[in-house]
């Protein structure tokens, strides 16, 4: 089954206590799963007056202003200080971690690169600001759903409130510790959050996920249309679960969550992007190729993963023209061909994921054959939507394809090596979809802490001298919350910045 849902809506930005709340927006979004096709057809809205907002016909709006937001703060729409674009979490994620490099000028984005993010940038603050306001346009939008909709046919709750709950678990993942959530009160002013600690944003990003599946299992199941729409909405809300609960360390509850049942291997929640608007546009792709701001890594600080020196179809790029470089004209530019134009789709939650916890939880009860077996089935049968392009092309807007059937991997010689290889897959599956610089901290978070590995930071994180402006690589494994927080009464900074 393939359902496509298509809305464009555009409001005014609205200003609380320093952080702006929501912004203008057109965006696309895209579920697919296995099976026969439906399509689910809408009216195109367009400006809804706020007294429309208590309509149940505003309902597409609405959920297509949480979808648009979701899309700004995931994918970006490129990078500040090009055409009014921004970056999204998966390129920032990638930048602190060893997917992406700067090419470029700004100081703030090459002391990020350095791993010495600067609290006060302008560039990381509206990245900060944008996954708050996709909380909050995902948080209203799920209220309004429960008020004005027959939850049992109409699935827009259950998929947004997966998305409140993918929004906590990216301030869990990518920021430190302390991460404070507020709200606008009717009359205008904030209710300030207080400081939440990774394990509590986890924790509530849970709820959130718990909550969507059981929207999710209570849909009709009367058509064939609305039961393909019952499995995308309860693939979506397992696959965050599972997420989650890795991030917890509770790795036998994630794979119980993630199982062929729930989130079979060729489900796909895809974020679509358009040319209609820059903000519409894929913000990865834009970061990189159209802009020049980041370029992909390649034994990154000493330790990095070896993207380009180890070729593999999954992770393809290009320098074209050979020379070409940065915006900073001096780094060598190499872009990614996961995402080749501004149109291209990005995942969020995939089987192919699901398959990878899967294989995670039997390497950690030392089953090293359903390990194998797990890693070589997607290598032998790559699902259909991971695309790319092809390696060192030089035409790299041609249209990316299906990644081939790959060889079987062969049977690591240690433990050690079985957690290599295991990250190296994921690394290479989940490129350019804001889930390497987790892994990396839990590389290195202590043994019986949420699941890490107790891997030395030097041995994982890229450190020692930094390529340019003679810097040298800092020590952060995650984002700090920006100075502008300092707005809330009840922050002051990280609480801590472990991994």
């Amino acid at each position: 089954m393939t359902t496509q849902l298509r809305y464009m809506m555009a409001r005014g930005p609205r200003s609380f206590g320093g952080r702006v709340l929501s912004v203008a927006l057109a965006a696309t979004a895209l579920m697919m799963a296995g099976g026969a096709c439906h399509l689910l057809d809408v009216t195109t809205p367009d400006v809804v007056p706020a007294e429309g907002l208590n309509d149940p016909l505003a309902l597409p709006t609405i959920r297509a202003g949480a979808i648009g937001d979701f899309g700004i703060a995931y994918t970006g729409s490129g990078a500040s200080g090009s055409g009014g674009t921004v970056e999204g979490q998966v390129l920032i994620s990638g930048l602190l971690s060893d997917e992406w490099i700067n090419t470029e000028t700004f100081p703030d984005r090459v002391q990020a690169d350095a791993r010495q993010v600067d609290r006060a940038s302008g560039t990381f603050t509206t990245v900060f600001r944008n996954l708050a306001r996709a909380h909050l346009s995902a948080t209203s939008a799920a209220a309004k759903f429960r008020q004005l909709s027959d939850t049992t046919t109409n699935s827009g709750l259950t998929e947004v409130l997966s998305l409140v709950g993918y929004t906590r678990l990216f301030f869990a993942e990518n920021y430190c510790s302390g991460v404070p959530i507020s709200y606008p009160n009717p009359d205008g002013s904030v209710q300030s959050g207080m400081p939440l600690t990774t394990s509590q944003m986890l924790d509530s990003a849970l709820l959130r996920f718990n909550e969507a599946l059981t929207v999710a299992r209570a849909l009709d199941t009367s058509t064939a249309g609305r039961r393909a729409t019952r499995v995308s909405m309860i693939g979506l809300a397992s696959l965050g679960k599972a997420r989650t609960l890795l991030a917890m360390g509770r790795i036998a509850d994630a794979d119980t969550v993630a199982s062929v049942a729930n989130v079979p291997t060729t489900f796909a929640y895809v974020v679509q992007h358009d040319i209609n608007t820059a903000r519409q546009q894929n913000g990865v792709y834009s970061g990189i190729r159209k802009f020049k701001r980041y370029g992909v890594a390649d034994g990154k600080g000493g330790v990095g993963l070896q993207w380009r020196t180890v070729l593999d179809p999954r992770t393809p790029f290009t320098r074209v023209p050979a020379t070409n470089n940065g915006f900073d004209a001096a780094t060598p530019q190499f872009d990614q061909l996961r995402y080749t134009d501004e149109k291209a789709a990005i995942t969020l939650a995939t089987g192919l994921e699901a398959r990878l916890i899967n294989a995670e939880a039997a390497l950690l009860r030392s089953d090293t054959a359903t390990f194998m077996t797990q890693l070589n089935s997607l290598r032998g049968a790559p699902p259909a939507y991971i695309l790319a392009g092809v390696q060192g092309t030089a035409v790299p807007g041609d249209q990316p394809r299906p990644v081939a059937a790959m060889v079987a991997l062969a049977n690591p010689a240690s433990p050690a090596a079985a957690v290599n290889l295991l990250f190296s897959e994921r690394a290479r599956w989940l490129w350019g979809t804001g889930h390497r610089l987790n892994d990396l901290r839990r590389l290195v978070r202590a043994v019986g802490t949420r699941g890490g590995y107790g891997r030395t930071e030097n041995t994982v994180f890229p450190n020692g001298l930094y390529f340019k402006n003679g810097l040298v690589y800092g020590t952060d494994v995650n984002y700090p919350i920006p100075l502008d927080e300092q707005n809330n009464p009840n922050f002051t900074q990280c609480l801590d910045r472990l991994p």
